[in-house]
């Protein structure tokens, strides 16, 4: 399962280029980033009761799958179940049956930058200032009841923390440092736990029919991507 333990808290967060994630419905607002890079600064230092600047909003649509740092490669799964077991009787209904984790995006929901035109590092403070929300979804149509089968496809096989729906948090902040004469990017938003599968009818003697392929995907946390 991806994602590792998170630490949580609303305040000062050192990042580079890392994932910082906020987790949890009805939880304190968590973080958790990468370990700090040592910035080497060019041409000064910035005076010690100089505050860090804010983040410059970016207006417009924003991406919805945006790449996501240190993922890992994709994951075939096996796709070895019978149709028709000996002697088992099946409950006839729709399934979902993952054949691929894919790598996870994030569904960004606010955009913000700092540009340092200074000849020495300065501090930088990126604060959430719009909220949005995600869904477990597909690239085809599919019902409530199929969506309920992505989910828990997901949950059981790859990702246990997904969720039906998620909603991003305002006012969650990150710190760090921008060098001399360069810009920092801050996106905030979603993580979506992606795959590759189909759906399929499942009849009494366990037989499949009406496979349709599909990709799909459910969110799993939120927090700040910044570059």
């Amino acid at each position: 399962m991806r994602g590792g333990a998170i630490k949580a808290h609303r305040g000062a967060l050192s990042t580079t280029v890392a994932l910082i994630a906020v987790a949890g419905f009805g939880t304190p607002a968590v973080a958790a980033t990468a370990a700090p890079v040592s910035v080497n600064a060019s041409g000064g230092t910035a005076p010690t009761d100089e505050a860090p600047v804010e983040g410059e909003p970016v207006e417009g649509e924003y991406d919805e799958d945006l790449p996501l740092p240190d993922e890992p490669p994709e994951v075939k799964f096996p796709d070895d179940e019978p149709d028709m077991p000996d002697g088992l009787e099946c409950k006839p209904g729709w399934f979902f049956k993952i054949t691929k984790n894919k790598k996870n995006t994030m569904s960004v929901k606010y955009h913000t930058f700092v540009e340092n035109k200074k000849n020495y590092t300065i501090d930088y403070k990126f604060t959430s200032k719009k909220s949005g929300t995600t869904e477990v979804g597909a690239s085809v149509a599919v019902s409530a009841d199929i969506g309920v089968k992505i989910l828990g496809s997901i949950k059981a096989e790859i990702q246990a923390s997904a969720k039906k729906s998620w909603t991003s948090e305002i006012g969650i902040e990150t710190y760090g440092k921008v060098k001399a004469k360069s810009t920092v990017k801050g996106n905030y938003g979603i993580s979506k736990e992606n795959v590759y599968g189909y759906k399929y009818y499942r009849g009494s003697a366990c037989q499949k029919s009406n496979k349709q392929h599909m990709t799909a995907w459910a969110p799993y946390r939120e927090g700040w991507v910044v570059s």
